[in-house]
């Protein structure tokens, strides 16, 4: 059983490399997974959004699991994404996710439809019941049209159909109602927020932690930003804060859309520190140019962040 005071800090939402033919790249994968560990993250979050989850089917979610597990080896906690357009699609995710051995799973509401909150309730306690594992809601309100209420994910919780969240709506007030809500019902419930820069102002509101996308490639310095905002040292979290929202820009030279120039760009930046083999994201996400890798690259080795040693 897990212990839910690990879930704390650092959780990379880890990219999915793909080969140049979009086939998912396992040992990439393994590679991220130990350059994220060796980096001092808490845990990793596999098969989430900047996983690229939904271009993936039921039978490659699984294996992509099964391989950030095995990388893991049990030194950090992992927790898998499992949500999807239906709840019984949600379940085949989930109990593929439990036999793989992860810690803990994570479901947004189901997306395309736009739900009400007594399905929402529903859809929750309905996968808890068949999954045998932690459940987190991942609350994503731009990708899947529906926002969670506050009193639903109450509800949840107070009946432990729910340990914790993910929020990444970058809606603090939101966000620290709920932290306030579970304290007052005497649960641990375990707040994250999916947010790049706001990894000390999230603790401030409640959150035991952060699950930003761009700790694919700053690990270190969003590590240091938690560790310094726990120890209330402001200043040094601001310090790091401002070198990820510099090491973002360097990702950002990929064109595209926000998620594939993000996507494609950080895995552009861990290609050229030897992590991944290829820059490529699933069609119709747009992979970065030879001469967008190249200026990446270029950016890296002036940021000096750290290359992967091979082992």
């Amino acid at each position: 059983m897990l212990d839910l005071n690990r879930l704390h800090g650092i959780f990379p939402p880890i990219l999915t490399p793909l080969t140049d033919g979009e086939e998912v790249d396992h040992g990439s994968l393994r590679r991220l997974v130990n350059y994220l560990i060796d980096s001092g993250v808490h845990g990793i979050w596999v098969t989430g959004t900047t996983g690229e989850f939904p271009a993936f089917d039921q039978a490659e979610r699984a294996a992509i699991v099964a391989t950030v597990v095995d990388a893991a080896n049990g030194r950090v906690p992992v927790i898998a994404g499992i949500g999807d357009a239906s709840t019984r699609l949600a379940i085949g995710h989930g109990k593929a996710a439990v036999r793989a051995g992860v810690d803990a799973v994570a479901l947004t509401p189901p997306y395309y439809y736009s739900n009400s909150q007594e399905e929402l309730l529903e859809h929750y306690r309905a996968v808890r019941q068949a999954v045998d594992a932690p459940l987190l809601v991942y609350n994503i309100p731009q990708t899947v049209k529906v926002k969670l209420d506050v009193a639903t994910v109450l509800t949840l919780a107070a009946e432990g159909t729910v340990v914790g969240i993910k929020d990444s709506q970058n809606d603090l007030d939101w966000f620290r109602q709920l932290m306030y809500g579970t304290r007052s019902q005497g649960k641990n419930f375990r707040g994250f927020l999916g947010t790049r820069y706001l990894i000390d102002a999230g603790l401030l509101a409640g959150a035991h932690g952060a699950i930003p996308g761009i700790s694919n490639v700053a690990a270190a310095d969003c590590v240091a930003a938690y560790q310094a905002a726990r120890a209330q040292d402001w200043a040094t979290a601001d310090r790091h804060t401002e070198r990820i929202v510099q090491l973002q820009k360097i990702a950002n030279i990929a064109g595209g859309s926000a998620n594939s120039s993000a996507f494609s760009g950080m895995k552009a930046m861990l290609k050229a520190l030897g992590v991944l083999e290829s820059a490529r994201v699933r069609l119709p996400l747009r992979t970065a140019s030879p001469s967008e890798q190249s200026r990446i690259a270029a950016a890296v080795a002036e940021a000096k962040l750290p290359v992967f040693a091979r082992r």
